[in-house]
This record gives C-alpha cells, structure tokens and sequence, in this order.
C-alpha cells in the first residue's frame, strides 16, 4: 500500500514528548530492534499487554507516526473520555462478539495508509504470562495483505527497574495467503504469532 502523509495531531504528540521522558528516566526503557519497523505503508504493530500504559510504549517503538489502536468498548462510555480517546485515534471494539463495526475500522486504517497497534490476547495478563492469542489479529492481518510486527515488552513499570521492549522482524504469511484467507490459515499464523512472542521474550532475557 502506498504510504501515507503522517498525521501529527497535539494530543497524540504531547502525549509521546512527556511518555518519552517518563520512560527514558523513570523506567529506564531500552527499544531493540527499531530497524524492523516498515518505513513506508501500512502495517500492524502487535504487543504482550500486561499494563495500561503499554499503548504509548508500544506507539514509542515509531515516532515518526502515530499509531491508531483498539481499546475496549467500556473505556468509551463516558462522552468526554470517548472523545479523548478519539483525538488519540483510538477506536471502540466489543471484545465479547465479532465486531463488525470495529474491524471496518481497522481494515480502514490499513487501506488509508496508516499504522494499527493491537493487543491480540485480547485483554491485560493478570500474572505477566502472555495467554493464548484470538484469531482476530491474524484475520485483520491476513485480509489486510499488510506487515505484522511483534513486540515483546519485557518487565514491570517499576521506577528505576530497566525495561526492555524487543521488535522482531515482520512476520511472512505469503505462504498461507496463497491458500486463502480461511479459519484453518488464520489459526495457523496465529500459532506462528504465538511463537514468534516466544522468540522475542526468550531474546528480551539473554540481553
């Protein structure tokens, strides 16, 4: 897909300038890897989720544009933080169905161009162990035709405790795409999505 203009709004941008800050003197965040994100065109950008603050670290892995992301339905209920969360080009999803509204919009914001960062456990982990990943980041992928870009993010939000946040390569699935875009391949790249976080988890302790 060609590339398109990046959009830098205030909110989003202020946001990045003082989480910067926050992670580099607070959780002393080390990124590895920025050499696999795609420089031009669209692409998903997935990560573990263990905290809320993990979408701005994973919006920190590009600064050059700004990343759209789900977030749960519920965190749009209040009209003023519906708003907020728009401004910072979040998007609704009800995790509990097949959400049409919500994958129109991701399919959205890969053909125009831009960036989707995804969380496809679906919901935070309560013990810091990743959980067995949905289906519906590998459909978004796959029908996309678009990069996939797994992120580990290794430690605890703990002042002074280092962090380290591990991207790997863009993951391939032309293989599977040219058996179609069925159940059957889209659980398949699924698996190889969980192992791929294996990977980079094993990386994120040797480093």
């Amino acid at each position: 897909m060609e590339a398109a203009k990046p959009r830098h709004t205030l909110l989003y941008s202020s946001a990045m300038a003082l989480y910067a800050v926050l992670a580099r003197l607070v959780f002393r965040m080390r990124f590895i890897g920025r050499e696999h994100i795609p420089q031009v065109g669209s692409y998903i950008i997935m990560a573990n989720h263990v905290c809320l603050l993990d979408p701005l670290t994973l919006a920190m892995c590009d600064r050059s544009r700004e990343i759209h992301f789900m977030g749960k339905k519920e965190l749009f209920r209040n009209r003023f933080l519906a708003w907020l969360w728009r401004q910072a080009h979040a998007f609704p999803v009800d995790r509990g169905k097949m959400d049409m509204s919500a994958i129109r919009t991701a399919m959205g914001v890969l053909k125009s161009g831009e960036t989707l960062g995804i969380f496809p456990e679906g919901t935070r982990s309560r013990t810091g162990e990743m959980g067995p990943l949905l289906s519906g980041a590998s459909m978004l992928a796959m029908r996309g035709r678009v990069p996939v870009v797994p992120v580990y993010i290794a430690g605890r939000y703990r002042p002074l405790q280092r962090m380290k946040v591990i991207i790997g390569a863009p993951l391939p699935f032309d293989d599977l795409l040219a058996e179609g875009v069925n159940k059957e391949t889209c659980d398949r790249f699924t698996a190889r999505m969980q192992d791929a976080f294996v990977r980079l988890r094993t990386q994120s302790e040797k480093i």
